[in-house]
């Protein structure tokens, strides 16, 4: 942690935008935007060893990142972040790279989140409503209509926005107490669903799906970032934000693996889904116990917690190109404050038009929808690399402004997180045995990601080629 005698970097925040979070609205913000109901199902896919690794996941990178995040936030406080943090240690360029490949990544993953609200809604009206699960039609007016609705709450001031991510942070511990009420009730009534054994809890350490799964489950706790990115938005940012961290880290972590274990002690092994998983489970409780509404209920809660996680991440996600364009590495337009409602209008809007076409690509003909495909492969290294700027940052930052007796005490904590955020990017690169083209698909998740890093650094050095004219 930053002792009071350390020298903390000055950073500038647009005083256009107006503050209006508190503690409340920061731990809901962090709770919604890191818990992931799809990340719950997928670690119970994997089955009872998904607890054990959640362990390990824990102990070698949540706990490395938050410590990071924190130091980081405290030593370079200021809207955006993972950008600042990076710029500060590595310069301009560096900065840009982490805030393009970061705003890149969450833009191309936002239609499978507005597809998977549109899914989980659908259990609200239980197996009447489930047809329309591949109806583009239904997929298409509920999401885009979600979407813009978010992008319009953003416009008119974060005031009003932040209720959508409050929401959904209390429907997410509603969803989270109903589903572990229920299935400690289940597992009461009627025993477990599976076999459960010692042995089980132990991952195959010979079974290559282990190593790409391992990485999967480690980054459903990224998310922390993303509060230091409205901090000059918060009431109290040097305050509350640490406390909103720690706090928000001690709940996403029980959630995590009570969560986990209920979904596989109650729903049958290689029957969980990844997009309907949670669910899943509160209909199978509730046709056990015989209380069909069950099902209704908890789908009900759970639509609005993924509603309130779209919006965190949203509205996180816009303020990235928004300083950017502060600093006129974007266009300087992306950086306009709105004079009434205080909202960084431009890059809202911007933000919503290519999440947009992005997903209108997704629905359509399949000649566009490999397109998106490809598009959402060449994103998944895009994804690691501000983690890995921000774990170097941190020992940029300890040995530019720490006493020298504290420098090397940065390394335990960004060493295990960076390790395990480089073993990730190899993986990601690695073809899996169901591709068929192993060396087209290395090619286009590499190469992908390296041409869309490129095609940002053109824009990068355009727009500072025109700033050095004037």
């Amino acid at each position: 942690m930053v002792a009071q005698n350390d020298y903390i970097l000055e950073a500038p925040s647009p005083s256009a935008l107006r503050k209006t979070l508190g503690l409340r609205d920061l731990l809901l913000l962090n709770v919604t935007a890191v818990f992931g109901l799809g990340s719950l199902a997928n670690a119970a896919q994997f089955g009872l060893p998904s607890l054990t690794l959640w362990v390990v996941a824990l102990v070698i990178f949540m706990i490395p990142f938050g410590l990071t995040v924190v130091e980081l936030h405290a030593r370079l406080p200021g809207e955006g972040g993972l950008y600042l943090w990076t710029k500060e240690a590595f310069g301009d360029r560096h900065g840009f790279v982490v805030g393009w490949s970061y705003w890149l990544c969450n833009i191309v993953w936002f239609p499978t989140v507005m597809l998977t609200v549109s899914t989980v809604f659908l259990y609200v009206g239980g197996s009447e409503w489930l047809g329309l699960t591949e109806n583009s039609w239904y997929n298409g007016v509920f999401s885009l209509g979600l979407l813009w609705l978010i992008v319009l709450l953003n416009i008119l001031g974060l005031e009003k926005a932040k209720w959508i991510q409050n929401i959904g942070g209390v429907a997410l511990w509603v969803t989270m107490l109903l589903l572990l009420g229920l299935g400690i009730f289940y597992l009461l009534r009627y025993g477990s669903a599976r076999e459960v054994s010692a042995g089980k809890f132990l991952p195959d350490l010979t079974d290559f799906k282990v190593l790409p799964f391992f990485a999967t489950i480690t980054f459903a706790f990224a998310g922390l970032e993303l509060a230091p990115i409205l901090s000059g938005e918060a009431r109290n940012p040097n305050r509350d934000i640490p406390r909103a961290l720690f706090l928000a880290g001690f709940l996403i972590t029980f959630l995590y693996f009570s969560a986990t274990a209920i979904l596989l002690l109650t729903l049958p092994e290689n029957e969980v889904r990844i997009m309907q998983g949670v669910a899943q489970s509160f209909a199978a409780i509730g046709g056990r116990l015989g209380y069909p509404l069950v099902g209704v209920v908890g789908a009900g809660f759970m639509t609005l917690a993924l509603v309130g996680s779209f919006g965190a991440w949203m509205t996180g996600t816009a303020r990235v190109p928004f300083v950017i364009g502060i600093d006129r590495f974007l266009p300087e337009a992306l950086g306009k404050v709105h004079p009434r409602w205080g909202s960084p209008y431009v890059s809202l809007l911007v933000q919503g038009g290519v999440v947009t076409v992005l997903f209108l690509g997704s629905l359509l003909g399949s000649t566009v929808k490999e397109a998106y495909l490809i598009l959402l492969d060449m994103s998944i290294i895009l994804y690691f690399i501000p983690f890995l700027y921000m774990f170097a940052s941190l020992v940029v930052h300890r040995y530019k402004n720490a006493p020298p007796g504290k420098r090397w005490s940065a390394w335990w904590v960004a060493a295990p997180g960076f390790l395990v955020t480089l073993f990730s990017v190899i993986l990601s690169a690695v073809p899996s045995k169901e591709v068929e083209h192993k060396e087209l698909f290395v090619l286009k998740v590499v190469g992908g990601a390296a041409l869309l890093i490129l095609v940002g650094l053109g824009g990068y050095f355009f727009q500072k080629k025109q700033l050095d004219k004037k």
